[in-house]
């Protein structure tokens, strides 16, 4: 056996990210037709729990364990989580402002592609990386199999549901006919799956660290969980059920993700 070549790995990868992550925001906005905004967004906080945990996980829990002799790569970490929560939350200084109304708009969904997106780029340079380094006599052995590459699949799938729930509640009047909603689909797969596409690019042949980049995405991550909570308290009133019905809605979306995940274990 003989590690996988770039090109026929490099492309299999960019379709692991790109159509799962497409189907993804189809199907949410297919329920965000039928479904009450707000449960839409608890649905997607459930599944940013498990992946805020995933992700710290990825970024090696930004090196805790160390206590406090972790030396460089410690502060590194840190540093870098700390800029990814600066960055997004200056680029979006309406954040925390009262009311529904944002001018933003549909640049809120595209920040929130970037904040969930970039952490893929950790993960694009770790599967080229497996690939450029372990003997295999195919993809599906290079990364564990059937069920590691359907853990993977699903797991694109379903964080960019997350996105489509920030689309359909800060932008749904963005676009004005179908070729607008199209086009805008198209645009936040491409800022969802573009840093992960750029990080099989480059560490087939580089073999760097991809933890920094992990602890970086964390900190952008910070910025979906932010505006997906604010619309839960737009709105007063409803049922008395109304609180457990939107705890069953992140229930069920953490539970879709842990599901994913323990296909990979």
């Amino acid at each position: 056996m003989s590690v996988l070549p770039f090109l026929p790995s490099f492309l299999s990868i960019v379709a692991a990210f790109v159509f799962p992550a497409l189907v993804g925001l189809l199907i949410i906005s297919g329920v965000a037709r039928l479904a009450n905004p707000k449960y839409l967004v608890a649905f997607a906080l459930g599944l940013y729990f498990w992946y805020f945990s995933d992700t710290l996980g990825d970024a090696a829990y930004l090196d805790v364990n160390a206590g406090f002799g972790g030396g460089a790569v410690q502060v590194e970490l840190v540093f870098l989580f700390v800029v990814g929560v600066l960055l997004v939350f200056s680029i979006d200084r309406e954040t925390f402002r009262a009311g529904t109304s944002s001018r933003l708009g549909f640049g809120i969904p595209l920040l929130v592609a970037f904040a969930l997106g970039f952490h893929g780029f950790g993960e694009g340079a770790a599967f080229t990386a497996t690939a450029a380094t372990t003997p295999a006599t195919g993809l599906l052995d290079a990364f564990g199999g059937i069920t590691a590459a359907s853990a993977f699949i699903l797991h694109k799938a379903l964080e960019p549901m997350i996105i489509g729930a920030a689309y359909w509640i800060y932008a749904k009047d963005h676009a004005k006919n179908s070729a607008g909603y199209t086009k805008d689909i198209l645009l936040l797969t491409l800022i969802f799956v573009l840093p992960g596409v750029i990080g099989a690019a480059t560490d087939y042949y580089l073999l760097y660290d991809t933890t920094y980049f992990f602890a970086f995405g964390l900190g952008t991550s910070l910025y979906a969980v932010v505006r997906l909570a604010k619309p839960l308290f737009w709105e007063s009133g409803g049922s008395s059920w109304e609180s457990t019905k939107i705890a069953i809605a992140m229930i069920l979306g953490f539970l879709c993700l842990y599901g994913a995940a323990l296909l990979h274990s």
